[in-house]
C-alpha cells in the first residue's frame, strides 16, 4: 500500500546489439526512458546525442497508409454490438507474433487494393452525380417525341426549345399567337417554370425574337443525338450499371472483416516500432556502444539485469542508482495497493497522482469512499442488484483493464450499500419489519452520524498531515502546531459537544472550552510559521484562525451522507405508495413495468449521486488535510496498444501453464 519504490539504470551495450537490447526492453514493459545525458553529465564527453533513426519517416508512413486502409475498411464492415463485442475474448499479443504477422500477412497488396476501391467509388459517385443530372434535365424534354436536331434542318421555318417563367406563359401565347403562322407548345411545366417548343417563320425572326425576349424565353441548346426518351432510358441503364457495380465493391469490401482485423495487428506492431525507432532521442552512442538510461521500479531490476544477458551475453555494462531527494519531482509514479484497493486508484488518478515524497492516499481513502458511497444510497436490494450485476459482467463479458476496475469499484461499493440498507431496513423503497435506524424518525441521529463520519475522516486526515510532517527533518514543531493544534482543536469541540449533550453533570464541558482555548493559540503559533517577518507571522497567525469557517463547512459538507441517503429512500418509498393505488390487476401487468422503470431510474440517479458527491468529499474534505498531488505517472516504453493488448513472452509463458 504504497508508491512503488523507483531507482535509476544506465546500460551501455555495443551498436549492433541496439535493436535486439531495445525490443527487449519493450517486451519488458517495466521501464521508462529519459535522457542518457541526465543520467550522467560527464558522459557527454565520451558519447554524442543519437541521431533520428533512419527508418523513422517511412515507418511513420506505413502507419498513416494502414491506418488510413482501416479507417476506410470501418465504414464498410459490420462490427458486433457493444454487447457481442464485450463478450469476445480480450486479443493478447506479444511483439514478437505481432512482427511475425506484420511480415507474412500482404498488408501492401490489401493497401494498394483498397485505394483502387476507393478510387472508383469516388468516380462512381461523380458519374452518378453526372447521370442524375442529365436524368433530370431528360425527364423534362422526354415528351418532346423527335429529335431535337431536325430543327436546324428546317428550310423556312425556326424551330426553338426554351424555357419561360409560368407568370410570362399566358402573355407569351398571347403574343405568340397574334404572330402569323406561328406555334407553341408546352412539352413540360413545373411550379415555377415551363418548357416549350416554338416554331415560327424565319421572315417573322425579328418579331419573335422580341416576343420571346420581353417573355424573358431562355433558349435550350440540346446536347445529345438521340431523341430525350431515348437518351432518358440510355441514362437511366448506366445510373443502374454503377449502382450495381457500388453495391458489389461495398459487398466485397463488408467481406474483408479479416483484412480490417489483420490491418490492426500490422498498425499495432507499426506502432510499436515506431516507439522503439523514436527513442533514439533519449540514446547516446560513441563509435561503437550506445548508451540508455531510464526509471525501473526496484524489484524489477533483477529481471532487467537477467532479460539483457540473455541477448547479449556478458557485453554490456549495467548500473542502477536510488532516486534522490532533488529528483523527485521528476520521478515517475506507479501505485501499488492491495487488489481490494487498486480499483480505486483511478479516483486519485483523477485528481492527481502523488509526488514521489507523498503518501499514496489510495488506501485511506478507500474504506470512506464506500462507506460513504452505500450511506448514500443505502437500500438492500440496490446494493444486491449492483452487486450482481457487477459479478455477472465479469463473469460473461470482457473488459479492458481500466473499465474492469472500476467495474470492481462498483461492486466493492454495493457491500456498503447492502449494509446501510440493512441498518435503514430499506430494499426497494420497503421498510423491514426492523431497523437500527428510521429515515422517517431518526433523521437527527442519521444526521449526527453522517457528522460523526466526517469528523473521524478530517481527523484521519490531519493525522496524515502529522505523520508526513513528522516524517521531515526539522518540521516536527510544524507537525505539532500545524497538524496537531486542529486535530486537538476538534477533539475539544468534540468534548464540548458531548458535555452538552451527553454528560451534561460532568465537567466535560469545561475541560473542553479550556482545551479548545489552548488550540486556538496552537492554531495561532502554527500559522505564524508562514511568516517571513514579525509583522508577518502575526498577521499569517491570526489569519490562521480564518480557516475555523472552512472546517465547519467540511463538516457540514457531510451532511449530505443524510441527505441523499434519506432523499433516495423516500423517493423510492414514494414509487411504491403510487403503484399501491393500482388495481390489483394492474399491479401485476403495468405495475411491474412501471417498477422496474421507476427504481431503474431511482437507481440510476441514487448511484450518480453517490458517485459524484462521494468523490467531492475525498477531493475538497479529505485530499486538502494533506494531499498535494501533483505526480507524473509512469509511462512503461511498450506499445500504446491502440488496437490490442501487449504481453510480454513472460506473461504469456505464465498464462500457457
Amino acid at each position: 500500500m504504497a508508491i512503488e519504490k523507483m531507482q535509476k539504470f544506465n546500460l551501455i551495450t555495443f551498436h549492433s546489439d541496439q535493436d535486439a537490447v531495445m525490443e527487449q526492453l519493450q517486451d519488458f514493459q517495466q521501464i521508462e526512458l529519459f535522457s542518457a545525458a541526465k543520467y550522467n553529465r560527464e558522459a557527454n564527453i565520451f558519447f554524442n546525442q543519437m541521431q533520428e533513426h533512419p527508418e523513422a519517416d517511412k515507418i511513420e508512413n506505413q502507419i498513416g497508409n494502414v491506418s488510413w486502409a482501416r479507417g476506410f475498411l470501418d465504414t464498410y464492415v459490420e462490427k458486433p454490438g457493444m454487447i457481442q463485442a464485450l463478450r469476445q475474448p480480450l486479443r493478447h499479443y506479444t511483439l514478437k507474433e505481432l512482427s511475425e504477422h506484420a511480415h507474412t500477412y500482404k498488408w501492401q497488396n490489401v493497401y494498394a487494393n483498397l485505394r483502387k476501391q476507393d478510387k472508383r467509388l469516388r468516380t462512381i459517385e461523380q458519374e452518378r452525380q453526372e447521370l442524375s443530372t442529365q436524368e433530370d434535365e431528360l425527364n423534362k424534354w422526354q415528351y418532346f417525341d423527335e429529335n431535337p436536331a431536325v430543327l436546324n434542318t428546317l428550310s423556312e421555318t425556326i424551330g426553338l426549345l426554351g424555357t419561360v417563367p409560368n407568370s410570362e406563359f399566358n402573355h407569351l401565347k398571347e403574343k405568340m399567337r397574334q404572330l402569323q403562322y406561328s406555334y407553341l407548345e408546352t412539352i413540360h411545366q413545373t411550379s415555377t417554370t415551363s418548357y416549350l417548343l416554338i416554331l415560327f417563320l424565319k421572315e417573322s425572326h425579328e418579331r419573335a425574337q422580341d416576343i420571346l425576349r420581353t417573355a424573358g424565353f431562355e433558349e435550350y441548346d440540346y446536347p445529345y443525338e438521340n431523341k430525350p426518351a431515348d437518351e432518358l432510358k440510355q441514362v437511366k441503364e448506366k445510373s443502374q450499371k454503377l449502382a450495381k457495380e457500388e453495391k458489389s465493391i461495398k459487398a466485397q469490401l463488408k467481406a474483408q472483416k479479416d483484412d480490417y482485423e489483420n490491418l490492426g495487428l500490422v498498425a499495432e506492431y507499426l506502432d510499436s516500432l515506431l516507439v522503439r525507432v523514436n527513442s533514439n532521442q533519449y540514446l547516446l552512442e560513441s563509435n561503437y556502444t550506445v548508451n540508455l538510461s531510464g526509471w525501473v521500479p526496484e524489484k524489477q531490476t533483477e529481471q532487467l539485469n537477467k532479460r539483457i544477458r540473455q541477448i547479449v551475453g556478458d557485453d554490456y555494462f549495467l548500473e542502477f542508482s536510488e532516486v534522490k531527494e532533488n529528483e523527485y519531482d521528476d520521478t515517475p509514479i506507479l501505485l501499488k495497493n492491495h487488489k481490494l484497493v487498486q480499483p480505486f486508484e483511478g479516483l486519485v488518478e483523477m485528481y492527481s497522482l502523488p509526488k514521489y515524497w507523498e503518501l499514496d492516499p489510495t488506501p485511506f481513502m478507500m474504506p470512506f469512499y464506500a462507506l460513504a458511497f452505500g450511506l448514500m444510497v443505502a437500500d438492500f436490494g440496490y446494493g444486491l442488484l449492483l452487486f450482481i450485476a457487477a459479478a455477472l459482467a465479469k463473469r460473461f463479458l470482457n473488459f479492458k483493464p481500466g473499465m474492469l476496475q472500476n467495474i470492481t469499484m462498483f461492486q466493492i461499493g454495493s457491500i456498503p450499500t447492502m449494509m446501510w440498507g440493512l441498518v435503514y431496513g430499506n430494499i426497494f423503497g420497503q421498510q423491514f419489519s426492523f431497523q437500527l435506524l428510521s429515515t422517517d424518525s431518526d433523521i437527527t441521529e442519521i444526521l449526527v452520524m453522517s457528522m460523526i463520519f466526517g469528523f473521524i475522516q478530517i481527523m484521519v486526515g490531519l493525522g496524515l498531515k502529522f505523520y508526513l510532517l513528522w516524517q521531515r527533518e526539522n518540521a516536527k514543531i510544524k507537525a505539532l502546531f500545524q497538524a496537531g493544534s486542529w486535530m486537538f482543536f476538534l477533539i475539544s469541540v468534540a468534548m464540548i459537544a458531548a458535555g452538552m449533550v451527553l454528560v451534561p453533570e460532568t465537567a466535560l464541558q469545561s475541560v473542553g472550552i479550556t482545551c479548545l482555548i489552548i488550540s486556538l493559540v496552537m492554531i495561532v503559533i502554527g500559522g505564524s510559521f508562514d511568516g517571513n517577518t514579525v509583522i508577518g507571522k502575526i498577521g499569517s497567525g491570526l489569519y490562521s484562525i480564518m480557516d475555523l469557517t472552512n472546517y465547519l463547512s467540511d463538516l457540514i459538507s457531510y451532511t449530505r451522507l443524510m441527505a441523499l441517503g434519506v432523499a433516495g429512500g423516500s423517493i423510492g418509498a414514494a414509487f411504491n405508495l403510487i403503484l399501491s393505488y393500482l388495481p390489483t390487476p394492474a399491479r401485476f401487468t403495468i405495475g411491474i413495468v412501471l417498477f422496474i422503470g421507476l427504481h431503474g431510474l431511482n437507481i440510476f440517479l441514487s448511484y450518480l449521486s453517490a458517485y459524484v458527491h462521494g468523490i467531492r468529499l475525498q477531493y475538497l474534505e479529505f485530499f486538502n488535510k494533506f494531499y498535494t498531488g501533483g505526480g507524473r505517472a509512469f509511462k512503461p516504453f511498450k506499445s500504446n496498444e491502440s488496437y490490442v493488448q501487449v504481453i510480454s513472452e513472460e506473461n504469456q509463458q505464465q498464462g500457457d501453464k
